[in-house]
């Protein structure tokens, strides 16, 4: 009994052990999707000054939900140009102090420091197109301002050193949890088991996780194929 009980258990254990971390709810983001929907929207405020003129206030309007007065200031001072009482950005393949151009793959780094968010990644070197450079990190910093969360520094590629260890480790302990994942016994994908996890769902969990406790991994396939056969021939 303790045995089925330990499997039982194990099995659960090993289901969420797969699940990505995530941004901490208290940053006002739970997920990561959460934060490239809300960089994405923060990179098209800015370029949308570029599309139309616009007066001060609304130019500040459209960056005030998504950035804090230092990096607006350092955005609005290195573009904004003023021609009539109106103003506006011109476009431009080296623009200073936007969201850089992340992926928002795997290869964009979310991690969360107590109340910060630090999203950043590694661009390999390229020389192809208009402007070309060399490998380097670029990234934004996200902070809390009045319960919301808005880009308190465009970081470049001055990502703090202990930021990058947790984002490596962070990686390493993925890769691993999903090796295992990948390991675990084919049976689980099996009709036999399938079939009578629907029938029922508690002792298929028992079952399957007192499976896990041994590598007799043929004997297993073999019990749940023996149990179906039982179960074609008895509705016959």
């Amino acid at each position: 009994m303790y045995k089925h009980l330990l499997g039982f258990l194990f099995t659960f254990a090993a289901m969420f052990a797969v699940i990505p971390s995530h941004p901490n709810a208290e940053s006002g983001f739970t997920t990561n999707e959460e934060v490239y929907k809300f960089l994405q929207e923060a990179f098209q405020a800015q370029v949308s000054l570029s599309e139309e003129e616009r007066s001060l206030e609304e130019v500040n309007g459209l960056l005030a939900p998504y950035f804090l007065e230092t990096p607006k200031k350092q955005f609005l001072g290195e573009n904004l140009v003023s021609e009539n009482g109106k103003y506006f950005i011109y476009g431009s393949d080296a623009a200073h102090f936007y969201i850089p151009f992340f992926t928002y793959s795997d290869d964009t780094k979310v991690v969360s420091d107590k109340d910060k968010i630090y999203v950043f990644e590694y661009f390999p070197e390229n020389h192809e197109g208009p402007v070309g450079y060399e490998s380097h990190y670029e990234g934004v910093l996200l902070e809390k301002d009045k319960g919301q969360m808005k880009v308190a520094q465009f970081l470049g590629d001055k990502i703090p050193e202990n930021i990058l260890e947790k984002a490596e480790k962070s990686k390493q302990e993925l890769e691993q949890t999903t090796f295992k994942a990948a390991d675990e016994p084919v049976w689980i994908n099996k009709p036999a088991y399938q079939i009578s996890f629907l029938l029922d769902p508690f002792d298929a969990f028992l079952r399957s996780g007192s499976m896990l406790l041994t590598d007799n991994r043929q004997g297993v396939l073999g019990l749940f194929e023996h149990k179906e056969l039982n179960n074609q021939l008895a509705s016959n």
